[in-house]
């Protein structure tokens, strides 16, 4: 991976550096962007010759550090309401929302209705965060153990047997080891689009690469749709 990564809001930080002096931009993005994006700053270095430097997160805390200060180049979310206001941002992906298991789906859950089973562990994600408002306008018999600040930690929950079923997208069951989608309950009508809003001249030039056919091909890859 040649992009640098970073987690914010209590997640973990890690980083690899690529042998590349020139910064490139620094890229604010959504949590469930975490396995596609190093892949898609790996193309972008390929093509510019600099490194991006990735900040993951949930979205909400990304836009409250951008508030802050924060310095960034691009802020990629589902949110559109988190994007600042009067900067012209672009649609380069979408995802839908799944129901996910511990691999092996040892508490048996076969649908949505199981989400009311009071013997179950709930984890969704809380609703002032895309996936969590996502989950909320389902209007399923919601009654959550844990509400998360990212799809993420949701995940985790799943991947350390913390919770017996949760609500994620789609792309983390795919790349995800430890989790399985519970078979016939794709969520479709509960999509996000991914908008990608550039901060800075910098920022504009990888928003512009976000939605090139190379990039595009990537997202598909990883099982986003346009």
């Amino acid at each position: 991976m040649l992009a640098r990564s970073f987690l914010l809001a209590g997640l973990l930080l890690t980083g690899c550096g690529s042998g590349i002096d020139d910064p490139g931009p620094t890229v604010f993005a959504a949590s469930s962007l975490t396995d596609v994006l190093p892949a898609l700053a790996e193309a972008w270095s390929e093509q510019s010759g600099t490194e991006p430097i990735l900040v993951f997160g949930g979205s909400n805390h990304l836009a409250a550090q951008l508030h802050d200060g924060a310095p960034a180049d691009a802020f990629l979310t589902a949110d559109p309401g988190l994007i600042p206001v009067g900067v012209v941002d672009a649609h380069f992906a979408s995802n839908h929302l799944v129901l996910a298991v511990p691999a092996g789906n040892p508490a048996q859950v076969t649908g949505p209705d199981d989400l009311g089973r009071d013997d179950l562990r709930v984890a969704v994600c809380a609703a002032e965060v895309p996936c969590g408002r996502a989950t909320h306008a389902l209007g399923l018999p919601l009654s959550p153990d844990t509400e998360e600040i990212s799809v993420r930690a949701v995940v985790t929950r799943l991947v350390l047997d913390e919770a017996d079923v949760g609500i994620v997208y789609a792309t983390d069951v795919l790349v995800v080891e430890g989790i399985d989608e519970v078979p016939g309950t794709d969520l479709t009508s509960a999509g996000v689009e991914y908008r990608a809003a550039p901060l800075t001249a910098t920022g504009n030039r990888f928003v512009d690469f976000l939605v090139s056919d190379t990039a595009l091909g990537i997202l598909r890859n990883h099982g986003f749709s346009e």
